[in-house]
């Protein structure tokens, strides 16, 4: 109670600063760390992008962050790899206590947390989110006995039609869809699609009738489910025509074979279905990878609907970020020898880039350096090496640095928060890339300079890169 006072007397003091559109939050388990916003740019592959950030002021342990949106959106904060959601309306200001996550398993994911709010109108979509949520969990408890006899969706029926009336006269779309969703979700997890005529329903009821809402997280974890067939559970007639498509790298042939299935009838629906099952495919159909990738390729400048354009980069980004043959995530590091010089990939042209992640308080890692220090004596005239570290404390690294001088290739602090780690998807360091002399990707992950359990190690791989290189280099002793 005294720490809940204590936050409160924090927020009338400074609610009187408040008077652009923004989020104002009480964090004092996160003095000085940087709180960030995100949002999703999309649900097919959960691609967030961020909307502003703010630090964690040692002096009243506030923080701030500006909002500019224009409709209503989920939002996500992350503080030091503890994030919690909210919804955000547009032109409205938050005050919020973002609290530490309580002990959870061990993870790479982020700790997840819950945001308290002060002042919410009973407007906001937050404030309905948590009342219909409250309500709903309250009608749950009064009929727990006949809802564990195999009743609820019985029940759930009953609890759809009190949600109709109480909610006919509010005017906002985002929470309306919010709801229908949400109870459409349960609907299919617990009465499930399987058989057609269970299927056309869901179809008829919440399908057929309605827009395509990107922005809302409740309706696109329903249409995530309600298509989550692949091709292959297409009709065989249908799955012909597609296979066809594919072959042809033909987006348009493939929107034509889709659209003789009933739950595909709308464009911009089938649109969507067709982006992300050729993600979802991708990797099980390795004979038509590259035609999957024309068709998204062309399919991010020429899709139909905005919205899809915007999966469908999200999708092949996804898709060919790592994908040998194709181009590295870019990077653009400053050079800790010459600050007046960027790092990028076209440094190295001409050379392969033997390019990983370390942290300095990791064994396996440091061990690895040492050895990439002789791999560098070695290999130098053949390989280029970049390392990048993404220690939380810059410190560290600097010690860690001066401990180690010998260490003379491209080494770059770049932070525990650097872009790169999702760019290169490195959830566990140490983590290891081979660029190729163009800046594409050769091996992904590449080996480590430490022998594996079969005793390989990237040494090997560099012995083919120099003899390629070198014709009349000939074997010697101790070789691989």
């Amino acid at each position: 109670m005294q720490k809940l006072i204590t936050i409160l007397l924090v927020f009338i003091a400074f609610s009187g600063f408040a008077q652009k559109h923004e989020i104002v939050g009480y964090a004092p388990a996160f003095v000085g760390k940087k709180a960030e916003l995100y949002t999703y740019q999309d649900y097919i592959t959960m691609t967030r992008v961020k909307l502003g950030e703010g630090m964690v002021s040692p002096e009243d342990s506030l923080f701030h962050i500006d909002l500019n949106i224009g409709t209503t959106v989920k939002g996500i904060i992350v503080i030091n790899k503890t994030e919690a959601p909210l919804y955000l309306d547009p032109k409205t200001s938050y005050d919020i206590y973002f609290p530490e996550a309580e002990d959870q398993p061990t993870s790479f994911q982020n700790r997840r947390s819950e945001i308290l709010f002060f002042g919410l109108d009973s407007t906001d979509i937050n404030y309905r989110v948590l009342q219909y949520y409250q309500w709903f969990d309250t009608f749950v408890a009064y009929y727990e006995e006949q809802i564990a006899g195999g009743r609820f969706l019985t029940y759930l029926d009953t609890f759809k039609l009190y949600a109709q009336e109480a909610y006919k006269d509010v005017e906002d779309e985002y929470f309306i869809t919010f709801v229908r969703y949400n109870i459409a979700q349960m609907q299919q997890t617990f009465g499930g699609n399987a058989k057609s005529a269970k299927r056309l329903e869901t179809f008829l009821n919440y399908i057929q009738p309605f827009p395509l809402y990107y922005e809302n997280d409740q309706y696109m974890k329903f249409f995530r489910g309600f298509y989550s067939q692949n091709f292959d559970d297409l009709a065989p007639a249908i799955e012909i025509d597609v296979n066809q498509a594919i072959a042809q790298a033909s987006p348009t042939m493939l929107m034509a074979a889709l659209k003789k299935d009933l739950f595909l009838a709308n464009p911009e629906i089938r649109e969507m279905v067709m982006i992300d099952k050729l993600g979802k495919q991708f990797y099980e159909r390795n004979d038509q990878k590259r035609n999957i990738l024309v068709i998204l390729d062309s399919l991010t400048e020429f899709a139909a609907f905005p919205g899809n354009r915007t999966v469908a980069k999200n999708v092949k980004r996804y898709l060919t970020s790592l994908e040998p043959g194709f181009p590295a995530p870019t990077i653009s590091l400053v050079s800790e020898k010459d600050t007046s010089k960027t790092i990028s990939w076209k440094k190295y042209e001409g050379k392969f880039v033997y390019f990983n992640f370390f942290e300095t308080w990791n064994d396996q890692a440091r061990t690895d350096m040492r050895i990439i220090a002789e791999l560098k004596k070695k290999y130098g005239e053949y390989v280029s090496f970049l390392s990048v570290c993404t220690n939380e404390n810059k410190e560290d690294y600097e010690r860690y640095m001066k401990e180690n001088p010998e260490y003379d290739w491209d080494i770059v602090y770049v932070g525990s928060d650097s872009h790169l780690k999702s760019d290169y998807r490195v959830s566990i360091v140490p983590a290891y890339f081979l660029i190729d002399q163009s800046g594409f990707i050769a091996l992904a992950p590449a080996p480590t300079p430490s022998p594996d359990g079969e005793y390989e190690s990237i040494d090997k791989t560099f012995f083919y890169i120099k003899r390629a290189l070198s014709p009349t280099h000939g074997n010697h002793v101790g070789d691989p």
